[in-house]
C-alpha cells in the first residue's frame, strides 16, 4: 500500500499534469470543442485540489481521476487534420452522442479509451453491474450515429483508440462490427490470470502515452479515405446561379458602383474571378436544382437582371435539370429537424436538403447557412465560393475604372 506521502506526491504530479494539458490546448484553441475539453480538464484539476486540501488522500480517490483519458484526448486533438473534439451529434430527439475526435474532414470519428484492458474485457463479457454499458454497446452507438451523419455521402469511419491496449478477443469483436482498432492488441487475460496484475483502472504512470498503431490498420484508413467515390452531380443554389450569370463575373468587374457592397465584390472579382472556378467545377458534372431555387433565381433575374444576364440565364437553364423540391423522398434525421432561425433560412434548408437527398454536392456562396447548420449538428456536402450579385443594370450609374 502506498504511504500518504507517496500519494500526496502523486496527487501533486497529477495536478501539474492537468495544468500542462491546459497549456497544450492553447495552441489549438480555435478548434471546435477545445474549450469544452479544457473545461473538463479544469474540473479534474479542481477535484484533485479538493483532495489536496483534505490532507487525507486515498488511492481509490486518485483512481477516479479522468486525467489519463483526457491526456489521451489532448494527444489526439493536437494531431494533424483534426476537425473537432467533444462533438455532439443527435441520434434522435431524445438521445445524443459525444464523439471524442472528428478528423480527416469529418470522415473519421475516433473514440479514445484509457481504461485497463482487463476491465474492458470483463465488462464486455457480462461481469459487471446490471445496465452498465460496454465498449461493444458504445461501438454500436458510434456506428449507428455515423450512418445519420455521412461525410460526402459515406458514413464516417469509426476508430476506437485504446491507450492502454485491448485484449485480442474484444478487439476481434469490435473489428467484426466494422470498428477500426488502434492500440496494442494483448493476449486475453483469462489465459494469464495467475500471473496477471490485480490492478484495475488505476495507472500511476505520467509518462508520455505510447499508442502502438498497427501499420495495416493505418493503411486501411488511408485507403478508405482515398476511395471515397467522387460526386458527379452538382446542386446549384440561388447564389451560385447568380454568380454564374452575373455581368461582374463575365468580364465587367472594373466598376465603382453607388452601392458599396457591389464595389467590394467587383474588387474581389478582379483579384479572384469566380466564374473560372465554377466552370472548372462544372466540367463533366450533371447540374441540377430544385424548383424553389430556380423560381427564386428567375424572379431575381427578371427583376434586377440586364439583357446579357437574362441571356446567360436561358443558357444555364438549357443545361440544368430542375426537380420538384420533394424529389428523392423525405428528409432524413437530423436534416428534417433543422431549426429555421438566424442564418438557417427556409429557402436554404429546402435547397440543401434537396441536394442531400440527391447525393449531390451543393454549390453555394451561403457559407453562413452551412456554418449555422453545423452548429445544430447538421452537415452538408457543399462547395462554397465567394458571393457575386447581378450588376448589369447598375453599370449605367457606375464609374468605369479600367478598360
Amino acid at each position: 500500500m502506498s504511504t500518504q506521502e507517496e500519494l500526496t506526491l502523486l496527487l501533486e504530479e497529477k495536478i501539474e499534469c492537468g495544468k500542462n494539458l491546459v497549456t497544450r490546448l492553447k495552441d489549438i484553441k480555435h478548434l471546435d470543442g477545445v474549450l469544452k475539453l479544457q473545461r473538463k480538464i479544469l474540473q479534474e484539476i479542481e477535484f484533485l485540489k479538493r483532495l489536496q486540501k483534505s490532507k487525507n488522500v486515498k488511492i481509490e480517490q486518485l483512481s477516479c481521476s479522468n486525467l489519463r483519458h483526457l491526456g489521451a484526448m489532448v494527444d489526439c486533438a493536437t494531431r494533424n487534420d483534426i476537425v473537432a473534439v467533444c462533438k455532439v451529434f443527435h441520434i434522435n430527439d431524445e438521445n445524443k452522442l459525444t464523439i471524442d475526435i472528428v478528423s480527416n474532414g469529418g470522415r473519421v470519428w475516433t473514440k479514445v479509451i484509457a481504461r485497463n484492458p482487463k476491465s474492458l474485457s470483463a465488462l464486455s463479457s457480462g461481469k459487471s453491474s446490471y445496465g452498465a454499458r460496454t465498449i461493444l454497446d458504445q461501438a454500436n452507438d458510434y456506428i449507428e450515429c455515423a450512418k445519420l451523419y455521412p461525410c460526402m455521402y459515406q458514413s464516417p469511419m469509426v476508430v476506437f483508440e485504446f491507450v492502454s491496449g485491448i485484449e485480442e478477443t474484444l478487439a476481434n469483436k469490435l473489428k467484426a462490427k466494422g470498428v477500426i482498432v488502434y492500440g496494442d492488441v494483448l493476449p486475453d487475460s483469462k489465459q494469464h490470470e495467475e500471473s496477471g496484475s490485480n490492478s484495475d483502472d488505476y495507472d500511476d504512470s505520467d509518462e508520455e502515452l505510447d499508442i502502438g498503431i498497427r501499420l495495416e490498420e493505418s493503411e486501411i484508413i488511408a485507403n478508405n479515405v482515398e476511395e471515397h467515390v467522387g460526386i458527379d452531380t452538382l446542386n446549384l443554389d440561388v447564389t451560385t446561379m447568380m454568380a454564374y450569370v452575373s455581368n461582374m463575373t463575365n468580364g465587367h468587374c472594373y466598376y465603382v458602383f453607388k452601392q458599396d457592397v457591389l464595389t467590394q465584390q467587383s474588387h474581389w472579382e478582379a483579384q479572384r474571378p469566380v466564374k473560372p472556378v465554377l466552370q472548372e467545377l462544372f466540367k463533366g458534372k450533371r447540374l441540377i436544382c430544385c424548383e424553389t431555387a430556380w423560381n427564386d433565381f428567375e424572379k431575381i433575374v427578371n427583376t434586377l437582371g440586364g439583357p446579357m444576364e437574362m441571356k446567360r440565364t436561358a443558357e444555364l437553364k438549357a443545361v440544368l435539370t430542375i426537380y420538384a423540391d420533394d424529389h428523392g423522398g423525405k428528409d432524413d434525421y437530423p436534416r428534417k429537424n433543422l431549426k429555421v432561425r438566424g442564418n438557417v433560412r427556409l429557402r436554404s434548408k429546402i435547397i440543401f436538403n434537396f441536394g442531400h437527398r440527391m447525393k449531390a454536392l451543393t454549390v453555394s456562396a451561403n457559407e453562413g447557412f452551412v456554418r449555422a447548420a453545423s452548429q445544430q449538428g447538421v452537415t452538408y456536402a457543399a462547395f462554397i465560393h465567394e458571393s457575386r450579385a447581378l450588376t448589369e443594370s447598375k453599370e449605367a450609374s457606375a464609374t468605369l475604372t479600367h478598360l
